[in-house]
């Protein structure tokens, strides 16, 4: 049984992007880059970056044991964001008497 043409080019193609990223791989592992290490940040910006994060967990918190979990009931047509529903979206439940039926 043998391969075609385009069979052993498949395999050939396969073969080198394998070895390729295996060598990649190598490289990356044994020369690693010293500037893309961890980012480090000072004491200070932890402090801060935590105490934001906890903050916005607090805004979180009291709008989850809020009485009001009705989202859409902020929205009216006097508000902006509001979109009155499109005129396909909700076919006229009493047509015209003089429609005709498709044949």
């Amino acid at each position: 049984m043998a391969l075609t043409q385009a069979a052993i080019i498949v395999i050939v193609l396969c073969a080198c992007l394998a070895v390729t990223a295996l060598g990649a791989a190598l490289f990356k592992h044994y020369n690693p880059n010293e500037d893309e290490g961890r980012y480090n940040t000072s004491y200070e910006q932890g402090q801060y970056m935590r105490n934001v994060r906890m903050r916005n967990y607090g805004h979180l918190r009291a709008e989850s044991i809020s009485a009001v979990k009705d989202l859409e009931s902020c929205y009216t047509p006097s508000a902006s964001g509001y979109y009155p529903p499109h005129p396909q979206d909700y076919p006229n439940p009493n047509p015209p008497s003089h429609a005709t039926t498709p044949l």
